[in-house]
């Protein structure tokens, strides 16, 4: 498989990862299970997609304890589906660390280490809370009697994840530039000369963009006005989509994690 395809293969367990931490924040037995079926749906059907095109033991083993997950929202009992949710999550963490762990080569804790793993659970809350967000919305249509801090929790969420990432990333930029030494230094030219407009998109329409929706969203709720956030968060699982394949475009050129 080609390194992009794999680094988009990689969002896609980041994607999963946030969604599942995003419902597990939702309480169970407030929301109708059609719900919570709908978002395992989706995101057993980006993962299948992933283990026909290019099957590995980890994206078969996160698929499959989303379809476990899945079934369990077909039991009569509430216990097992916040059980079986929490073990999904406990499997998706795995699979999007350990890759990360081994990348690195590190044998102790180091800041670079920190900084990759804080990184990738900023994209997975991004998309989680982006995509949860959205088909939250539609759940207000059919019961108008949801409490309305529900959304807001994931507005407030998706809010934070975007100023963590806008925040990391000067940061991460910052000190490379201050203190990468010569091949740092190479690589940002690279990346300022070769890939500007590629740069500029993940920062305008990325970053930016979310941030901008995220602020909308939040103000909205405080009207409160679901369904006018619910359409802001159609408009931000795009921009938050089109800036994680522009940064992990940019990862795959330049070696710098976008």
């Amino acid at each position: 498989m080609m390194p992009l395809t794999r680094l988009i293969f990689d969002a896609v367990h980041e994607l999963t990862v946030g969604s599942l931490l995003c419902l597990a924040l939702l309480p169970f037995g407030l929301i109708r299970r059609g719900f919570f079926r709908t978002c395992v749906l989706i995101l057993a059907s980006v993962l299948g997609l992933e283990v026909w095109v290019s099957p590995t033991p980890a994206s078969m083993i996160l698929f499959l304890s989303v379809l476990l997950y899945g079934g369990s929202l077909w039991l009569s009992s509430d216990r097992w589906p916040p059980l079986v949710l929490r073990l999904g999550i406990a499997v998706g963490a795995a699979v999007v660390l350990v890759p990360i762990l081994r990348a690195a080569e590190v044998r102790s804790l180091s800041l670079e280490t920190v900084a990759l793993i804080v990184d990738a659970m900023t994209s997975s809350l991004l998309l989680g809370s982006a995509l949860v967000g959205m088909l939250l919305g539609h759940s207000y249509l059919r019961d108008p009697v949801l409490p309305v801090a529900l959304m807001r929790r994931l507005g407030n969420l998706f809010l934070l994840a975007t100023v963590v990432q806008g925040l990391f990333l000067a940061a991460k930029m910052g000190s490379l530039y201050l203190f990468g030494g010569p091949e740092a230094a190479a690589r940002i030219g690279v990346l300022s000369t070769s890939y500007g407009p590629v740069l500029l998109g993940r920062l305008i329409v990325g970053t930016l963009g979310s941030f901008v929706f995220a602020c909308l969203i939040w103000d909205t709720l405080r009207i409160p006005n679901v369904q006018a956030a619910t359409g802001f968060f159609y408009v931000a699982i795009l921009t938050v989509m089109i800036g994680e394949f522009l940064g992990r475009y940019l990862w795959h050129s330049t070696s710098i994690r976008f």
